[in-house]
């Protein structure tokens, strides 16, 4: 060993030789001792020394196939080879010097076809059509593979969403549970402000709604609403400013006179709900759906109701000061009597829409669509009306004077019977002489040829 250690030091070659030499003479190192030896030696000739080792190893390896494949399998080769050459060479002697004994002298063309080509076509044709059985066998495998990857995933998604449905209704239950508690037990509907009791349902409440779907939250928000924690006519039990009601389904309920100030309500569905004399002041309905929902009566001032859809519903009398409702559909929509004054409504659906009487007063109209609307009475004193479509608009009685800005705006076949248009800007908009006649005042307004109206 100690031979074998003293030429490591030496000769690099000898590393392998070191190994081996060990082995070879039985003797059992310790790992500390190894590690002793090998860590004595410079890193480089270690790395080295096992790598011409592995090197030594694979052409030794290549060595002995090369020697068995010169024994054993090419001389076979060489065998058949020469075999099959003078098959050939005698089926070809004896048909030219017609050898009798060979049997291929007499062989006619035909014959030859029979014997040669036709088999040689079947084979052809057998392994194409193999092949193509082959190729049909794996597309249906890869098929029969990917229908059942696919109803894998389908399955384990389906589990999925059983696994968080049921997540989900049991923490509805355990909130319903632990509100059940504090309104019968802690006496919540009755509570203080500052008391812990209110903080705590808060809270449950706040942190709940993070995780429900939309229908389980209108099931919260109804709870709320009928366990009156939530009403007009005073401060909220449960306030629910920062509460996350997001894409809740509400559709049909009746949350009448419900107090709803600063609720986080965008993208809910609201549709056919009543909402009569709810108080939505500063709410958040963006692009929420509320499809032919009455809130007569209701107060949405400076609500954000921006894209939301409020078609074929009912405004009566609703307070909508200061609301965004910029691209907002409100079609249809019977809003006799609203209070829109210095609400945003650029871009807005008012098409066929109720408006008599409603109060417009420097309103943002500008490219809204009132085609068919009814303005009658409606004061629209210094309304931005510029680019709105007025189409066939009834403007009698309406007041848009003064400082109206209607310029832009098309007036084709609108009802201006009685409309007071004084000092009105109605520069470049398309409206006739005869429509202008029917005014009830046209003192001081900019007309469409830029002149001023004595």
């Amino acid at each position: 060993m100690l031979w074998y250690y003293q030429r490591s030091l030496i000769d690099l070659d000898a590393i392998p030789n070191f190994v081996n030499g060990v082995k070879r003479e039985g003797v059992k190192v310790s790992p500390d001792l190894a590690f002793g030896l090998f860590s004595y030696l410079p890193l480089h000739k270690i790395r080295y020394g096992i790598k011409q080792g592995i090197v030594k190893r694979a052409d030794a390896m290549i060595k002995r196939l090369r020697s068995w494949w010169q024994i054993t399998i090419k001389p076979l080769f060489v065998i058949e080879a020469m075999v099959f050459l003078v098959g050939i060479i005698v089926i070809i002697l004896g048909y030219w010097l017609k050898w009798s004994w060979t049997g291929f002298s007499a062989k006619t063309l035909w014959d030859w076809l029979q014997l040669l080509f036709v088999p040689i076509i079947l084979a052809i044709g057998g392994f194409w059509l193999n092949r193509i059985q082959k190729s049909r066998e794996e597309r249906t495998t890869e098929q029969r593979a990917e229908i059942e990857r696919k109803a894998a995933e389908q399955r384990d998604q389906t589990e999925r969403e059983i696994a968080i449905d049921n997540q989900r209704e049991t923490a509805l239950q355990e909130y319903l549970d632990k509100m059940s508690e504090l309104l019968l037990e802690k006496n919540l509907r009755k509570s203080q402000p500052e008391d812990e009791v209110r903080n705590i349902a808060w809270a449950r409440t706040l942190t709940v709604l993070r995780g429900l779907d939309p229908v389980r939250k209108g099931t919260i928000l109804q709870f709320l609403y009928e366990s009156n924690l939530v009403y007009k006519g005073g401060r909220n039990i449960i306030d629910l400013k920062d509460v996350d009601l997001s894409g809740a389904d509400l559709s049909g309920v009746k949350l009448n006179e419900a107090n709803l100030r600063f609720a986080m309500l965008s993208r809910a569905n609201v549709s056919r709900a009543g909402l009569r004399g709810a108080d939505f002041t500063k709410a958040d309905l963006v692009g929420a759906n509320l499809r032919g929902v009455d809130l007569s009566s209701a107060d949405l001032s400076g609500a954000y109701l921006d894209h939301a859809k409020l078609s074929r519903g009912y405004l009566q009398n609703a307070n909508l000061r200061g609301a965004h409702l910029s691209r907002a559909d409100l079609s249809e929509a019977s809003l006799f009597k609203a209070d829109f004054h210095r609400a945003q409504l650029d871009g807005a659906n008012l098409c066929s829409a109720n408006l008599s009487a409603a109060k417009l007063s420097v309103a943002n109209l500008q490219s809204a669509d009132l085609h068919g609307a009814n303005l009658s009475e409606a004061d629209l004193e210094g309304a931005n009306l510029s680019k709105a479509n007025l189409q066939g608009a009834n403007l009698s009685g309406a007041n848009l004077g003064p400082d109206g800005g209607i310029d832009n705006a098309d007036l084709s076949k609108a009802n201006l019977q009685g409309a007071s248009l004084r000092r009105a800007n109605l520069s470049r908009a398309d409206v006739t002489n005869e429509q202008l006649e029917k005014a009830k005042s046209l003192q001081g307004a900019t007309m469409p040829d830029g002149s001023k109206h004595p």
